[in-house]
C-alpha cells in the first residue's frame, strides 16, 4: 500500500506520464491495446502514470469504461509504477469516481476542474476538500480554467487535507 506521503515523494522525483487511452473502431475502450501501451511505457522510467486523464479520456468515458480503464492500468502496472486516476466534474460525481479509482487500486487521483462555470475560492476549496476527505489515497489538484485555487486557498487545503499531495498548474 502506497500512502499519500509516499506518493508525494514518488511524484516529486521523476517523469510523470499521461498515456492516451486506447479505443477500438467503435469508440469502445480497448483493454488489450491499452495494456500493451502501458507495458511499452514501463521501461522508460516514468515514476507514475495517469490513467483516464485530462487529455480527453476522463470526460469521454462511461462509468463502466472508467472502471475498466483504471483496473486495466492498475493490473498491468502492479509492482512497476503507481497509477493516478483522473477524476472530476461536479463534487458528487468527482467523489464517486475518486472512490471507484481507490477501489480499483489506484494510488492517487488527479482532480480535474469541477465544471464549466466559475466558482468562488471558498467553493473551489470546499469541492477539493470534499473529494480529499472521501478517499484515503493521494490527491493532486489540477489548477486550470475556471478551477483555480489561490496560493492562500491551497495552503489552507494542504493544512486540512493530509492526502492533498500535489498541485498541477494548467
Amino acid at each position: 500500500m502506497t500512502t499519500p506521503q509516499e506518493l508525494k515523494a514518488i511524484v516529486s522525483e521523476g517523469l510523470l506520464s499521461f498515456p492516451v487511452t486506447d479505443f477500438d473502431q467503435n469508440g469502445d475502450f480497448n483493454a488489450k491495446s491499452y495494456a500493451a501501451r502501458l507495458e511499452w511505457l514501463a521501461p522508460y522510467g516514468a515514476t507514475a502514470l495517469f490513467a483516464a486523464g485530462g487529455t480527453g479520456e476522463f470526460f469521454s468515458l462511461a462509468p463502466q469504461e472508467y472502471s475498466d480503464v483504471i483496473r486495466t492500468a492498475v493490473q498491468t502496472c502492479a509492482g512497476k509504477v503507481p497509477i493516478l486516476a483522473g477524476t472530476g466534474g461536479p463534487t458528487r460525481t468527482a467523489i464517486a469516481y475518486a472512490q471507484e479509482a481507490e477501489r480499483q487500486g489506484a494510488k492517487g487521483v488527479l482532480l480535474l476542474p469541477h465544471y464549466l462555470t466559475e466558482a468562488s475560492q471558498d467553493g473551489i476549496a470546499a469541492h477539493v476538500e470534499q473529494v480529499c476527505k472521501s478517499i484515503n489515497i493521494g490527491v493532486i489538484v489540477y489548477n486550470r480554467a475556471q478551477s483555480r485555487l489561490s496560493a492562500d486557498s491551497l495552503a489552507r487545503l494542504a493544512d486540512r487535507c493530509p492526502n492533498l499531495v500535489g498541485f498541477k498548474d494548467g
